[in-house]
């Protein structure tokens, strides 16, 4: 294996890391401690502005996660010609890459759904209502959205393992 694949799949890692670990760290650290009392006042605000934080540089690892995947993939040997042959997807490598990438767009769908529209409702709504049961949809929703993201972002470092590993 070449220097160049060897330092993009570290990249890829790291990155991925970053934005595992900071989904880890906002669901173990952040929510448990922003629920004690002498924050209740300034809770919403405070999600908010690491939440916001938080997405614009997970939206800068996806898209650092997809330019690295396909240089991984061009480093390993592979060319984009090998990419659009129904024998690379038939493959036991390209038919674990194909389900990867299922979770990976349905990961970003539901992070754009997450981050564009329900979190920043739910903030919305917990500044301007709070206690409501709108309000309280807004934040559950947006905390399931947060969970299945978090699993399916262990699903798909599970098919990365698949393709390093075999």
């Amino acid at each position: 294996m070449s220097f160049y694949y060897h330092l993009s799949l570290l990249i890829h890692i790291t990155t991925a890391m970053f934005w595992l670990g900071g989904m880890l760290f906002f669901v173990a650290v952040i929510i448990p401690i922003s629920r004690k009392k002498m924050y209740e006042k300034f809770r919403s605000s405070l999600i908010n502005q690491i939440g916001t934080r938080f997405s614009r540089m997970s939206w800068g690892a996806f898209g650092l996660l997809l330019i690295t995947g396909i240089t991984n993939l061009l480093t390993k040997g592979f060319s984009l010609s090998d990419l659009v042959t129904a024998q690379f997807w038939k493959s036991g490598y390209g038919s674990t890459l194909h389900t990867k990438l299922h979770f990976f767009i349905l990961m970003l769908i539901l992070s754009a759904v997450h981050d564009f529209y329900i979190g920043p409702k739910a903030t919305e709504l917990m500044e301007q209502q709070p206690g409501t049961s709108k309000t309280q949809k807004y934040r559950k929703t947006a905390g399931w959205l947060g969970r299945i993201n978090l699993v399916l972002g262990f699903v798909i470092v599970f098919y990365a393992i698949k393709l390093s590993r075999g």
